[in-house]
């Protein structure tokens, strides 16, 4: 096997550390759909990275360090598009019930807060699960190991994101009609119910992580 061959899984690491900015900042300046092509991209290169080093059975180190890192910048920079542009509007009548309706009406909060604490749930796992695999890296020089929970997790969030940039779409917003506006809601509907099961795998997998941690040996 050629060197070349070796490191694409590598290659398309790096690619979806560079198309991270890119997306952001096409979807900062409205162009949606180029954002949502440079963000599907980037999910591509996430799931074809994966499979080649398995298939092929060139998993490195270096994958192993930084393929978790791409996604969380991918997934980071995803967030910060959520935090710029939240996903419910007050000016509009929402038909559906949606959950972040109605934690947010139990609590009496706006329920674009409540988004904005799970995204800020969903970062304090990552920076502890982060934290221990450098730690036990660092201690042990053992790479805590991605388990199924995890990368169930990471699809999950990568998917939720795509919901939230098709709700942006200049297509569905500026062509005001009853059509446009089911699509829409139930876009959004995937999006908040996609958010909650990121939530549940993200912690769920957690646990396997501290147990990684806590043993000697993977």
């Amino acid at each position: 096997m050629s060197p070349f061959t070796k490191n694409i899984p590598n290659i398309l690491t790096i690619s979806r550390i560079i198309l991270a900015p890119i997306f952001f900042i096409l979807f900062v300046y409205d162009y949606i759909h180029l954002a949502l092509l440079c963000f599907l991209t980037a999910s591509v290169t996430d799931a074809l990275d994966g499979f080649i080093a398995r298939k092929f059975n060139v998993v490195s180190k270096f994958g192993e360090l930084y393929d978790p890192l791409a996604d969380k910048i991918l997934v980071f920079l995803g967030w910060v598009c959520i935090f710029i542009n939240p996903p419910f509007n007050q000016n509009i009548f929402y038909d559906f019930n949606y959950l972040t309706m109605f934690f947010s009406k139990a609590i009496e909060t706006d329920p674009n807060y409540m988004i904005f604490f799970i995204l800020l749930l969903l970062l304090l796992r990552d920076l502890i699960a982060t934290t221990m695999r450098e730690e036990k890296f660092r201690k042990d020089n053992i790479i805590l190991k991605t388990n199924y929970l995890a990368k169930s997790k990471t699809t999950m969030l990568i998917v939720c994101i795509h919901f939230f940039i098709m709700t942006n779409s200049p297509f569905i917003l500026n062509n005001k009609n009853m059509l446009n506006y089911n699509v829409y809601e139930y876009l959004l509907m995937l999006f908040d119910i996609s958010l909650y099961v990121t939530l549940f795998l993200s912690f769920t997998s957690l646990i396997d992580y501290f147990k990684q941690y806590k043993s000697k040996k993977i």
